[in-house]
């Protein structure tokens, strides 16, 4: 029989799927890492993927989340699956600044890079992601080590990074032919943006 909610079973059992969750999750993680993480690339829509990917990650938060999903977004050619993981990292990283609550804005545009400019990116179409945060922000002497790997400001534990998280983002964007970058500011809050090559072949 299922135990009612609230009662100290329940309570465990829900902890015991976290727990899984977490588990699962950072085996896929090591696993792409391991094995340079080749992606297997579809035409796709990022719209659904974001807005599930995203879901999945605030589940049982009390943070909030804004959608500004551009209606035209061009389709890009992704491995869904690593997308879907870079997404959720950048989501619960968001999510793990504002622990009480608060919102987090996700963003989806189409943008044209010219000659030299800032991600250095070939000049074409891209899908610009973007994932805000209005937490306590990242400061200027941490910034520039956040891609290393291993590096991490969290305490070790079940509920804690073990510092592969934006390592691996890293990766698998790079692997895409995208970027990645971030801007923060301590106390006022950190903005992670993805860059992904537009596709010009139709979605399946």
């Amino acid at each position: 029989t299922l135990a009612p909610p609230g009662e100290e079973l329940a309570h465990h059992l829900e902890q015991a799927k976290q727990a899984g969750l977490m588990a699962s999750g950072l085996t896929q993680q090591l696993l792409t890492f391991a094995r340079g993480g080749a992606p297997v690339r579809k035409p796709t829509h990022l719209a659904g993927l974001i807005e599930a990917s995203v879901r999945l990650a605030m589940g049982g938060s009390p943070v909030r989340c804004d959608f500004s999903l551009a209606e035209d977004l061009w389709p890009v050619e992704v491995d869904a699956g690593q997308i879907g993981q870079v997404i959720r990292n950048l989501v619960l990283n968001a999510r793990e600044a504002k622990p009480e609550g608060g919102l987090i804005s996700v963003r989806a545009e189409n943008v044209v890079l010219g000659p030299q400019e800032d991600p250095s990116l070939p000049p074409g179409d891209y899908v610009r992601m973007s994932f805000t945060d209005r937490g306590d922000g990242i400061s200027k002497e941490v910034l520039p080590k956040i891609f290393d790997p291993y590096f991490s400001t969290k305490q070790r534990g079940t509920q804690k990074g073990m510092g592969l998280g934006l390592t691996i983002c890293h990766t698998i964007i790079q692997k895409h032919g995208g970027a990645i970058t971030v801007e923060s500011e301590s106390g006022v809050g950190t903005t992670f943006r993805l860059y992904l090559p537009a596709s010009r072949k139709l979605v399946q």
